[in-house]
């Protein structure tokens, strides 16, 4: 039984390890700046679970129906879609502290079970 709950927690360890990993090496890519705001806009847009933001075409039409100044449409939607970003970048933030705590958690969890379960 020892055995077990060793390789399973293991097995949990590396794999919130490696979900870690990914979370922490794709949110840095996003947040450093390396990504122009027009492709992370469209990235974050089709992550989201809602769907509901317009695509960048879609806002460049919304935003010319208000502004028929060029310079203020490209400003307009500039600063939407920073704005939009910006909400889920703190997003991705939370999940990622989500999932340090699950492992973090998974892990003690794991060795209170093994202590428990061995021999005196």
């Amino acid at each position: 039984m020892e055995i077990i709950c060793v390789i399973a927690g293991i097995a949990i360890g590396m794999a919130a390890f490696v979900l870690l990993i990914q979370t922490a090496v794709r949110n840095g890519i996003r947040m450093s700046g390396l990504i122009d705001w027009r492709t992370q806009y469209e990235l974050e847009r089709i992550d989201d679970a809602d769907g509901g933001k317009p695509t960048l075409h879609e806002l460049y039409e919304i935003t010319a129906k208000t502004d028929s100044a060029p310079d203020a449409i490209e400003r307009n939607v500039r600063a939407k879609a920073l704005d939009y970003i910006e909400s889920r970048n703190s997003i991705h933030v939370r999940n990622c502290w989500i999932v340090i705590g699950v492992a973090v958690g998974v892990c003690f969890l794991t060795m209170i079970i093994t202590l428990a379960s061995s021999p005196a």
